[in-house]
């Protein structure tokens, strides 16, 4: 993320729990709500990381969509490092 977006800004940090084009489909998600007041980024990502964590905790077939997207983040992991 190279967009200035409070004081503490560091230029050239990059995002660190998740991939860059995350965040950003985070932040077009968070921008398209009504009441984006109440539904900040952190608490979103964290929802949805809880939901992530309980539905592959019960369910074999959801687990099995996790890792599977787990593959795919390294596969975009790799080729982000290749690319630079």
């Amino acid at each position: 993320m190279t967009t200035q977006t409070s004081g503490n800004y560091e230029h050239g940090y990059r995002a660190v729990l998740v991939r860059e084009d995350t965040k950003k489909s985070l932040r077009k998600f968070r921008a398209d709500l009504t009441e984006r007041d109440l539904f900040q980024e952190r608490r979103i990502a964290t929802a949805a990381l809880e939901i992530a964590i309980e539905d592959a905790s019960r369910d074999d077939q959801a687990r099995e969509r996790l890792f599977a997207r787990v593959k795919d983040v390294v596969r975009r992991d790799l080729d982000d490092d290749k690319a630079t």
